[in-house]
C-alpha cells in the first residue's frame, strides 16, 4: 500500500466546508488504497477562542470505510497586507510551513510522496517537507489566477523553492498553459486533470421531489446558481438578467454577505455538501458566469445532475463545456446571460438535448477515476530505489 501525505487547507469544525474538494480528492484517494495523513495549520489569529473547537488531531472515515489521520497544527497567520514592497504573505506561508514541517517531522511513517493543495498554504510546504523527508512531492496548481493569488502577494516562487519538485497536478488546460508560460517549472512533469465529482452523490433524482423537499413551486421556471456570493462568480448579474424576465426565477445555494434578494429569489441558502444534488436537480438550468476559475467544481456537479449549463466563455471552461452541453457567454455581459436564459426557456428541446449532453460528459469526471489517474502519474514520476 502507498502512503501519502497531504498539506493544505482542509476543512475543519469551524470551517467545514473550506476545500471540500480537497477533502473529496483525499478520500477518493483512500478510497482505492492510498493511505493518507492530512496536516491542515490552523490560523489561530483568524480563528481565535474558535480554535478550540478544533482538535489536534482526529481520525476520519470515507463513506467506504477508509482511515484518514487528520492534524491540525497551530500557527499565527499575519493575513496578507500590503506594507511598500512587502506583503505580510511571506511571514503567513513561512509560519503555515514550520507548523505543517514540525508534525510532519513526528510522524512515525514512511510516505511514498507527499502532495501539497495549492501553491501557497499548501505546495510551497510540501515541496519543503519533501526535501526534509527525502520523498517525492508534488503540487495541484488549482489556483483560479496566479498573477492575483501569488504572485501580487507573495511573489514568485524562486527556483530554491521549487527544489525537489516531482510533479504538478494542474487542474485545467488554462492552468497548464499558464504554467508553461510563466516558465518557473520547466523541467517539472504536468498533468492536466480536471476536477471531478462523486458520481455516487452528484447524479439524476427526480424534479418534482426535489422542489418539494427545499420549498421550491413545482412549475416555475428556475435558474439555479451555485457558488459564493462574490464579484467574481457574477450572481449579481445574474439576478439583473433574471429580474426583467416574465416567468423566470432564480434559486441560489451559497454564502456570502451580500445575500441575492428580491421578488424574483426563490431560494437563498447556505447549504450541505450533500444537500446541493437535491438543488441541482430541482432546477431547470444552471447559470455561473464566473469571471476566474481553476476549474470549477459547480459546473461538473450539475452536469451530473442533468442540468443545462449556461457559463463562461473563457478558456477555464474549455476541458468541460461544449456547445453540445451549454450556452457559453461573456460574463460580463448582462445581454448575453439574458439571451442565453431566453433560449433555454423557450426552447424545451433544446434544454433536454443540453441536459443529456451535460449527463453524458459528466461521467468522464468522476472523482475516483481522477484519484487513479493522479496516483498513475505520481507513481510514475517516483524514482525507482
Amino acid at each position: 500500500m502507498q502512503t501519502a501525505l497531504f498539506i493544505g487547507m482542509y476543512p475543519n469544525k469551524v470551517s467545514p466546508y473550506k476545500n471540500i474538494f480537497f477533502k473529496n480528492l483525499i478520500y477518493a484517494m483512500a478510497d482505492i488504497g492510498i493511505d493518507c495523513t492530512v496536516i491542515s495549520p490552523v490560523p489561530v489569529t483568524k480563528y481565535l477562542k474558535k480554535t478550540l473547537m478544533i482538535p489536534k488531531h482526529e481520525i476520519q472515515y470515507s463513506s467506504s470505510g477508509a482511515k484518514i489521520q487528520v492534524y491540525f497544527p497551530r500557527y499565527i497567520s499575519v493575513s496578507s497586507i500590503q506594507i511598500g514592497d512587502f506583503n505580510t504573505e511571506k511571514i503567513s506561508e513561512k509560519m503555515f510551513t514550520n507548523a505543517a514541517l514540525k508534525i510532519a517531522k513526528k510522524l512515525d511513517k514512511n510516505f511514498n510522496f507527499v502532495y501539497g493543495h495549492f501553491f501557497l498554504y499548501g505546495g510551497l510546504a510540501a515541496i519543503l517537507i519533501g526535501r526534509k523527508l527525502k520523498v517525492p512531492s508534488f503540487l495541484a496548481y488549482g489556483e483560479c489566477d496566479f498573477e492575483s493569488q501569488v504572485k501580487r502577494t507573495y511573489g514568485v516562487p524562486k527556483p530554491k523553492e521549487l527544489e525537489g519538485l516531482n510533479g504538478i497536478i494542474s487542474v485545467s488546460s488554462k492552468n497548464t498553459k499558464e504554467l508553461k508560460d510563466l516558465g518557473i517549472v520547466k523541467e517539472v512533469p504536468i498533468i492536466t486533470a480536471p476536477n471531478a465529482v462523486d458520481l455516487s452523490i452528484f447524479a439524476k433524482k427526480n424534479k418534482m421531489k426535489c422542489r418539494k423537499q427545499l420549498g421550491l413551486p413545482i412549475n416555475n421556471f428556475i435558474v439555479g446558481f451555485v457558488g459564493g456570493f462574490i464579484e467574481r462568480k457574477g450572481y449579481k448579474l445574474l439576478l439583473e438578467a433574471i429580474d426583467s424576465l416574465d416567468g423566470v426565477y432564480a434559486a441560489f445555494a451559497g454564502r456570502g454577505e451580500n445575500s441575492p434578494f428580491g421578488e424574483k429569489v426563490l431560494f437563498c441558502k447556505s447549504l450541505k455538501h450533500e444537500t446541493v444534488s437535491i438543488f441541482l436537480n430541482a432546477i431547470d438550468v444552471f447559470c455561473l458566469p464566473t469571471l476566474s476559475e481553476g476549474s470549477c467544481n459547480a459546473i461538473v456537479e450539475a452536469m451530473a445532475c442533468g442540468c443545462p449549463i449556461i457559463s463562461s466563455d473563457l478558456p477555464f471552461n474549455d476541458d468541460v463545456l461544449t456547445n453540445q452541453n451549454s450556452i457559453r457567454i461573456n460574463p460580463t455581459s448582462i445581454d448575453e446571460i439574458r439571451d442565453a436564459i431566453i433560449k433555454l426557456y423557450k426552447d424545451a428541446d433544446m434544454r433536454l438535448k443540453f441536459a443529456d449532453s451535460s449527463y453524458e460528459t459528466s461521467k468522464r469526471f468522476s472523482i475516483k477515476e481522477r484519484a487513479r489517474n493522479i496516483v498513475s502519474f505520481i507513481s510514475s514520476q517516483i524514482p525507482c530505489d
